[in-house]
């Protein structure tokens, strides 16, 4: 009896191989939709584009990016952990994932629980900026201008557990310094009161820093990245200014519902690696101020689960409220 019964489970673990190989060779049969948590236009935006595009290709096939902005990207997030675990719904994913369950008790989505890891898309470097208003020149004449006259610095960030958010609190705790943050909706309202010295720094990304900076109007302290960047090559890193675990640069990646079948998730992600070997994606990448950079599957779990801890950690330390 014990044998029949094991000789059954085996066949259906065969057919359940088996009918996962086929849909995955079959993959895709219908349009792909990416959901993006930010708004149209946006950086996440761009990239997601440039993605699709050359998937698509590759399939010959469609896929539809679309923006759904709010509560920090948890919009965006439930809806894809709520849909059918096909492959047919991705997520494009930042910072916001793995910071999320440390600012918010009430969160309806785990981003490891409730999804499955594709791959890393590129990493988006940050500067550390000054308007140049302010008679700071490097990290240590800050840190020694925030020391002197502790509370009348502050920063700005684009909201509640972005990079520019989190990551200034960690320089914060590294450096034993006291700057106020100031929170804004984006960067568009943001970066004007950089210009004018309202505003006496903040992180900011390469593209957003360029037009400023070409201006005179903000000066460039630090490259938040591990090495010198190729957007500003003459600006040291955090690392070379004593601040190495303050390198914390943004990435970008896709994820899908948690119970897509493996084969399907594996071939979604070999797609992404054609992509990110083509020159003419990575150029692109480039221009929109990514850096094009491989991890897929495991190696993009493991750097969730990295972040996850890290901001937990962050946000426990800076005493940040949960919403």
């Amino acid at each position: 009896m014990l044998r029949r019964i094991s000789l059954i489970a085996g066949v259906c673990m065969v057919l359940l191989a088996m009918a996962g190989t086929v849909r995955a060779q079959d993959f895709p049969s219908r349009p792909i939709r990416i959901v993006i948590p930010y708004a149209p236009g946006s950086v996440a935006d761009v990239f997601a584009r440039i993605m699709a595009q050359d998937m698509q290709e590759q399939w010959k096939g469609t896929i539809v990016v679309e923006a759904k902005s709010g509560a920090n990207g948890s919009i965006a997030a439930e809806e894809v952990a709520r849909a059918a675990p096909d492959g047919y719904t991705w997520l494009l994913v930042t910072t916001f994932f793995t910071a999320s369950p440390a600012l918010n008790t009430q969160l309806r989505w785990d981003p490891v629980r409730d999804f499955v890891p594709v791959g890393q898309i590129c990493l988006a470097p940050n500067f550390f900026i000054v308007p140049t208003s302010l008679p700071v020149k490097t990290v240590a004449d800050y840190v020694a201008l925030a020391k002197a006259k502790p509370g009348t610095l502050n920063y700005s960030h684009p909201g509640k557990g972005s990079t520019g958010h989190l990551g200034f609190e960690l320089f914060k705790r590294l450096a034993g310094i006291d700057v106020t943050p100031i929170g804004y909706r984006g960067y568009p309202q943001m970066v004007p009161d950089i210009a004018s010295g309202l505003i006496t720094s903040s992180f900011l990304s390469a593209n957003q820093a360029l037009a400023q900076v070409q201006s005179g109007s903000i000066r460039i302290i630090g490259a938040i990245s591990d090495g010198r960047s190729k957007y500003f090559p003459d600006v040291p890193t955090m690392a070379e200014q004593g601040f190495a675990e303050a390198q914390v640069t943004p990435w970008f990646g896709f994820v899908v519902p948690a119970g897509t079948p493996q084969p399907v998730v594996e071939r979604i992600s070999a797609a992404l690696e054609t992509a990110l070997a083509s020159a003419e994606v990575r150029k692109k990448l480039d221009v929109a101020g990514c850096d094009a950079r491989s991890a897929p599957l495991k190696r993009f779990a493991d750097i969730i689960a990295a972040d996850v801890a890290l901001w937990g950690r962050v946000v426990k330390e800076a005493g940040i409220p949960p919403d």
